[in-house]
């Protein structure tokens, strides 16, 4: 009894001393990935590849990389636009630049959530609008992961198939079509489940399943009416922000001289993105994201540096998007900080 409610504390509670375990422990797990990675790897070899990478390729990686951002703020904005939030594309786009930079410095993705979900909802105060905006919108990009990651790594793996881009095309209709039909019909479908869970046996291991799927049905029966200009605006955005982030990878990959092909950088990237969507995991996942890389292109014979390097180039260039959205958070902060000292002055002079 005394384990579980420890590991209930540990992994649940909000008191400080939780969280500071909860830190400490994954600072330990990311420290013991890579003392791992450099035992086995020897890491002149990985300086080595990294010195031969090629900077323009790198620049153009970051540039792609800049182009996700964009696309996903584009993504965002008929979601929170629905929810009667007023931001336009340009100030999306800064905010999640600014959640780039508190992600590289702050430990866990769940601080980048709250300061995007504080930043939307003021000054308005809509902070149930922006969590149920956010919440569709982590559903869909989680569903676009696996989607787009399970059709790339199917079709790459058919050798009957040839590579064309009809059956991208298809891969992506179908992504559309799912997407309409679970935002139209999760509505009724929500009420459906709602009136019959009641009647259910008491059955424990039921109600975590029925609650995790209510969850989700209740966040995409919020967009069940929106409009389908907006509807495909978001799956648009999303699935070319995805393509995006491929594109970005495929050039960071030939900057150390790893050669794959679109499909097979396709499901790749959506393996480490999930794997680094783990709990444990610190700075957009900053250690996992190495090993599993070095795992992965195993596969395909890469060599283990090249591939250790390959997942520092992805570092630096979230460093340098982060960096962009640092730069923008202290011309706020001045701008703030103008504001304020100007708002003295009048205030003095008026008492004179």
């Amino acid at each position: 009894m005394q384990i579980r409610r420890f590991v209930k504390w540990f992994l649940r509670s909000s008191d400080p001393q939780a969280q500071r375990a909860r830190l400490i422990v994954r600072l330990v797990i990311v420290l013991g990935l890579f003392v791992g990675l450099f035992w086995i790897i020897p890491i002149d070899e990985v300086i080595q590849a990294l010195r031969s990478a090629d900077i323009r390729l790198l620049a153009i990686g970051v540039v792609f990389g800049l182009a996700t951002v964009f696309l996903s703020s584009v993504e965002m904005l008929p979601l929170i636009r629905k929810q009667g939030i007023q931001r336009n594309l340009l100030q999306i786009f800064a905010i999640n630049l600014s959640v780039k930079f508190y992600l590289l410095l702050l430990p866990t993705m769940l601080v980048g959530s709250a300061v995007r979900w504080y930043r939307f909802a003021q000054p308005e105060g809509k902070v149930v609008e922006s969590f149920v905006a956010l919440a569709f919108f982590r559903l869909f990009e989680t569903f676009l992961t696996l989607v787009l990651g399970l059709g790339f790594f199917l079709i790459s793996m058919q050798e009957a198939i040839k590579v064309s881009l009809g059956w991208v095309v298809l891969l992506i209709v179908v992504i559309v079509l799912v997407w309409v039909l679970i935002t139209r019909f999760s509505l009724p479908i929500y009420r459906w489940i709602r009136e019959r869970a009641g009647s259910l046996p008491d059955r424990p291991y039921l109600h975590p399943i029925l609650d995790s799927l209510e969850k989700v049905l209740s966040t995409a029966s919020s967009y069940a009416d929106m409009p389908a200009s907006g509807l495909f605006l978001m799956i648009g955005a999303g699935i070319l922000s995805a393509l995006a982030g491929i594109t970005s990878a495929l050039f960071l990959a030939e900057a150390v001289g790893i050669n794959l092909d679109f499909l097979e950088m396709g499901w790749i990237q959506a393996v480490v993105s999930l794997a680094s969507q783990l709990p444990f995991t610190i700075g957009e996942g900053l250690g996992v994201r190495e090993v599993t890389l070095v795992a992965v292109l195993s596969l395909f014979g890469i060599n283990a540096a090249h591939a250790l390097a390959f997942s520092f180039l992805i570092f630096i260039r979230n460093i340098l998007i982060a960096l962009l959205g640092g730069i923008l958070e202290a011309i706020e902060a001045l701008r703030a900080r103008r504001t304020v000292r100007l708002a003295e002055i009048h205030r003095d002079t008026n008492d004179l």
